[in-house]
């Protein structure tokens, strides 16, 4: 039996699911296609004030409230002198930060979906994708069962993999290959609950603090440091021990979870929607992590892709274009602010690292498949 929908969106994060959100509010049915468990381990993520409203606009004020998720006073940098300097909170409007525990956050986003009506089908991926008579037809690997789907429109919010959209013939593209190297410090939360960004001669360290302890990671190009299996546990470590505020977060006795690599890099789409379908999130573009401001873009331009794919099933195909417009125009300004950011840090002109960021971001940066 092929069950229909109107949307199908490949990807359960805060992108994904902001979009099923406002669809099922739209009237229209969803499916969402989730690779993961909703249990295994993804890193916490900071909430900037400015992320609350987007919150409350889809309904989700509430689901911040658990204990998993710590309140963050503000962000202390160590940025172009040794010298701290903190930028407090506390006049925001809409008060303090949040470091939001992962999966958690997501399970209970994906639970006020389920609750609104939508399918989300968990430890699955889309194994085939075809188009007939104005409806694509999807395969659907699940571990008990192997389905099959129709849908008027599909979404792609897979995150930087942009799974979808390379089927539909989209390519990103990459503009550096930074990488992090993320530790967990697992033990009770210290006091000081800032959020932390240090640099560093080969790059720069993150750090922040949720319920289970620490996040440490440490962002770099892979080939300054061993980012091996093998060695990047030591090369965190190594990298630690030369920073100041970073390292005494780490208090003595603690234990380090196992130390993993991620892509952190700066990419975006050369089209972020096409025929009956759109990206969102990560898959549309990708920021670098010194902007903080992760979650928030992903339940911005998610809610954003649901106007596309609901005018879209409505028989209003023309919001594609002004959403690709949008986000060539976001990108845009968020390359000069990253550049803007590395170019305050001169204390190692002799640094690759460095030097690299501080050269204009290249139009002719290069593409992936």
């Amino acid at each position: 039996m092929t069950t229909s929908y109107h949307v199908v969106i490949v990807g359960g994060g805060p992108a994904g699911l902001a979009a099923t959100i406002a669809l099922l509010r739209a009237g229209l049915s969803v499916l969402v296609v989730e690779r993961s468990d909703y249990h295994s381990p993804r890193v916490g993520e900071h909430l900037a004030p400015s992320g609350k409203p987007l919150l409350a606009s889809l309904g989700l004020a509430d689901v911040v409230e658990a204990d998993d998720h710590l309140s963050c006073p503000g962000i202390r940098s160590i940025w172009g002198t040794k010298e701290p300097v903190d930028k407090d909170y506390i006049f925001h409007p809409y008060g303090s930060g949040l470091n939001l525990a992962r999966p958690a956050f997501d399970r209970s986003v994906a639970s006020r979906a389920v609750a609104l009506g939508a399918n989300i089908i968990t430890s699955a991926k889309v194994v085939e994708t075809s188009r007939a008579s104005g409806r694509f037809e999807i395969g659907i690997a699940a571990p008990q069962e192997s389905l099959h789907v129709r849908a008027e429109f599909v979404m792609d919010a897979s995150g930087r993999n942009a799974s979808m959209a390379k089927r539909f013939g989209a390519r990103p593209i990459v503009y550096d290959d930074l990488l992090g190297i993320v530790g967990q410090v697992v033990g009770p939360a210290p006091a000081d609950r800032l959020l932390c960004i240090e640099a560093v001669e080969h790059g720069w360290w993150y750090s922040a603090v949720l319920a289970s302890g620490v996040v440490t990671t440490f962002l770099t190009d892979p080939d300054l440091v061993d980012t091996s299996r093998a060695g990047r546990a030591a090369a965190w470590r190594e990298q630690l021990r030369g920073s100041v505020n970073t390292s005494t977060r780490m208090l003595a006795g603690q234990t380090v979870d196992e130390i993993h690599t991620r892509t952190a890099r700066t990419q975006r789409l050369d089209a972020v929607a096409g025929d009956a379908w759109v990206a969102t999130g990560d898959a549309a573009m990708s920021f670098d992590p010194l902007s903080s401001d992760g979650i928030s873009k992903g339940l911005e331009w998610g809610r954003k892709a649901a106007e596309v794919a609901a005018a879209w099933c409505r028989g209003d195909h023309s919001a594609a274009k002004e959403y690709q417009h949008n986000v060539e125009k976001c990108f845009s300004e968020y390359l000069v602010t990253r550049y803007r950011y590395y170019a305050a840090e001169k204390r190692w002109p002799d640094s690759p690292f460095w030097r690299r960021r501080h050269a204009a971001p290249s139009p002719a940066a290069r593409m992936v498949h």
